[in-house]
C-alpha cells in the first residue's frame, strides 16, 4: 500500500477513524474519573554531623556529607521510620498502610535529604511528608543514642516543610485522555485494514480485473442521479457520466484491432448493477458519433430497455423470432439519430430456447452488417441466457456495480461464460462513487473539463440526441437500398 492509498483509505474511512478516536477519548475519560487521586508532597532537610564543622559541611555539600546524606536513605522504607509515624497522633494515615507511600533521595553534590509522600489528600501528603522527615531524624537520633555516639553523631536538620500540593499527581486526566484518543485511532486503523483485506465486494477497477481473470478494464462510470429512474435513458447525463460512456465508446473499438467487433452483448454478474443503463447510453453514443446502431432488448424474463427509453414494448424480439412481425417492423426509431430499438416484446414461455435458438443468431448477424448491435441480456448467474447469446456476437461487455457486486460472483460468471468460450471484450465499473476510490478522485480533479460548450448558457450540459432523429421506416429503407446495392455489386 501507497502513500497516498492510505490517504485515500483514510479520507473514505473517515468516519470510523473520528469514531474509534472518541470512543477512546471517552473510554479513558471514564477510567481516570474512577481512579482515586493521589496527592504527592515533599519536604527536605540537611544531614549533618554533630558542630559546627559538620554543618559547614553539609551546607557546602562536601563528599564526606553527601555520602553520609546517601547511607541514611534506606531509613526511609524502614519499619523503625513507619512505626515511628503510625506513633504519630497528629499523622492522618487514611487508614492506608504506608508501605510505598514514601521515598527519598540526596540532590547531587549536596547533603540536602528530600523526602517525597503520596496520599489520598493534599493536606494529608503534605503531613505525611513532614513528619516521615522528621521520623528519619527521630530513628536516627535514637539510633545515635542506642550505640553510645559522641558529638559526631549525625543530625537530620529539617530545611523546608512540605507545601500542600494543589492538583493531584495521578491520574493524569490529559495525558490518559489523549492516550486513549491514540489508542483508538489505532484500533481505529487495525478495523479499517481488516475490513479492507476482508472485503468481498469489487471496489475498483483492478479488483473486477482480477475477479474476471484478468479481462481488461474498458471504462468505469460514475455514480450519477441522473442515471437512475425510469426516464434515464431520456434524460441528457451529467458531463461526467456523458465523457465516462464516450471513453467506453472508444476502449470498445479498440478493444479488438484485428478482428472487428460489429455486435456486443451487455451483462452482469447479478440483476440490478446497472446493465440496462449501460447498453442504452452505449448504444447512444455509439450512435451519436454517426454510426447506425441497434440496440436489441434480449432479457426476455425482465425487459426494462422500452421503459428506460419511453417507447412501446409490446411488439419486439419475441414476435420476431416466432415469425409474427417482420424486423422491420419490430424496430423502433428513437431521438438519437441513427439509433434503432428493437424491445423485448411479450414475455415468452421459453426465454432461453429463443435467445440460444439459430434464428437469433441468423438475425444478429443480418443486422451487424449495417449496424452496430448492443445487446441487453439478462445476468450470467441466474440464468443461461447470456452465456447462450455469447455463441451469436463477437464480444460481451461483463459489468459490475461498486461496492455492491461480490469478488466471487463475478469470478463465477467469468467460469461459466469460460465453459461456453464466450469471447470477454473487457470489464466496466459501474456506480463509482465520486469520493470513495481513486477512479472517483479522477473525477474530482479533473471537473473543470466537464462543462458545457453549448453556445447557449442555458443549454444542457451534454446533448446525447440531436434535435431531429430519422424515422424507422426512412432507416429501413436505406438500410435496405445498401443491401440492395452490396447484392447488385
Amino acid at each position: 500500500m501507497t502513500v497516498l492509498d492510505f490517504l485515500r483509505l483514510t479520507r473514505k474511512n473517515w468516519m470510523i477513524l473520528v469514531a474509534a478516536i472518541a470512543l477512546g477519548a471517552v473510554a479513558l475519560f471514564g477510567y481516570t474519573l474512577l481512579q482515586p487521586r493521589v496527592y504527592v508532597a515533599s519536604s527536605s532537610g540537611y544531614v549533618v554531623t554533630g558542630g559546627t564543622t559538620g554543618f559547614i559541611d553539609a551546607l557546602s555539600g562536601t563528599e564526606v556529607a553527601s555520602s553520609k546524606a546517601r547511607s541514611l536513605l534506606p531509613l526511609i522504607s524502614s519499619q523503625a521510620v513507619i512505626d515511628q509515624l503510625a506513633a504519630d497522633p497528629t499523622l492522618d494515615l487514611d487508614g492506608q498502610p504506608l508501605s510505598g507511600r514514601l521515598s527519598a533521595w540526596v540532590s547531587e553534590g549536596s547533603a540536602l535529604l528530600q523526602v517525597s509522600a503520596s496520599a489520598s489528600s493534599p493536606q494529608s501528603a503534605a503531613a505525611l511528608a513532614d513528619g516521615a522527615l522528621g521520623a528519619v531524624a527521630a530513628v536516627v537520633e535514637r539510633l545515635g543514642e542506642e550505640v553510645g555516639a559522641d558529638d559526631a553523631s549525625i543530625l537530620v536538620v529539617p530545611l523546608e516543610n512540605a507545601a500542600t500540593p494543589t492538583a493531584p499527581s495521578s491520574p493524569n486526566m490529559t495525558s490518559n485522555v489523549l492516550l486513549g484518543a491514540l489508542g483508538g485511532l489505532v484500533i481505529g486503523y487495525i478495523i479499517v485494514l481488516v475490513r479492507k483485506a476482508a472485503d468481498v465486494r469489487v471496489r475498483t477497477s483492478s479488483d473486477l480485473s482480477k475477479a474476471a481473470g484478468g479481462a481488461g478494464s474498458l471504462g468505469r462510470i460514475p455514480k450519477s442521479e441522473q442515471l437512475v429512474g425510469k426516464k434515464r435513458g431520456n434524460a441528457d447525463t451529467d458531463p461526467r457520466s456523458a465523457e465516462a460512456f464516450r471513453r467506453l465508446r472508444t476502449n470498445l473499438r479498440f478493444s479488438s484491432v484485428d478482428d472487428p467487433v460489429q455486435s456486443i452483448v451487455v451483462t452482469s454478474a447479478n440483476a440490478s448493477e446497472g446493465k440496462s443503463t449501460i447498453a442504452v447510453m452505449l448504444s447512444r453514443v455509439i450512435a451519436s458519433s454517426g454510426q447506425p446502431t441497434v440496440l436489441i432488448d434480449a432479457d426476455l424474463r425482465h425487459p426494462s430497455v422500452a421503459g428506460v427509453l419511453g417507447i412501446d414494448g409490446s411488439i419486439g424480439l419475441s414476435e420476431v423470432l416466432s415469425g409474427q412481425v417482420q424486423i422491420d417492423s419490430a424496430l423502433q426509431s428513437t431521438e438519437t439519430s441513427g439509433l434503432l430499438v428493437l424491445p423485448a416484446g411479450h414475455v415468452p414461455p421459453n426465454p432461453s430456447e429463443m435467445v440460444g435458438s439459430q434464428a437469433l443468431k441468423t438475425l444478429i448477424a443480418s443486422l451487424a452488417e449495417e449496424y452496430f448491435v448492443v445487446i441487453d441480456a439478462p445476468p450470467v448467474l441466474p440464468v443461461t441466457d447470456a452465456a447462450l447469446l455469447s455463441r451469436s456476437v463477437d464480444g460481451m461487455i461483463l459489468l459490475a456495480a461498486a461496492g455492491k457486486t461480490h469478488k466471487d460472483d463475478i469470478a463465477l460468471a467469468r467460469e461459466m461464460l469460460d465453459q461456453v468460450h464466450a469471447r470477454i471484450l473487457g470489464t466496466v465499473l459501474n456506480k463509482v462513487p465520486p469520493r470513495d476510490t481513486g477512479e472517483g478522485y479522477a473525477y474530482q480533479r479533473n471537473a473543470k473539463y466537464y462543462t458545457t460548450t453549448a453556445a447557449d448558457p442555458g443549454a444542457p450540459a451534454v446533448a446525447l440526441t440531436p434535435a431531429s432523429a430519422p424515422t424507422r421506416s426512412s432507416t429501413a429503407e436505406n438500410a435496405g437500398l445498401r443491401r440492395s446495392t452490396r447484392r447488385g455489386s
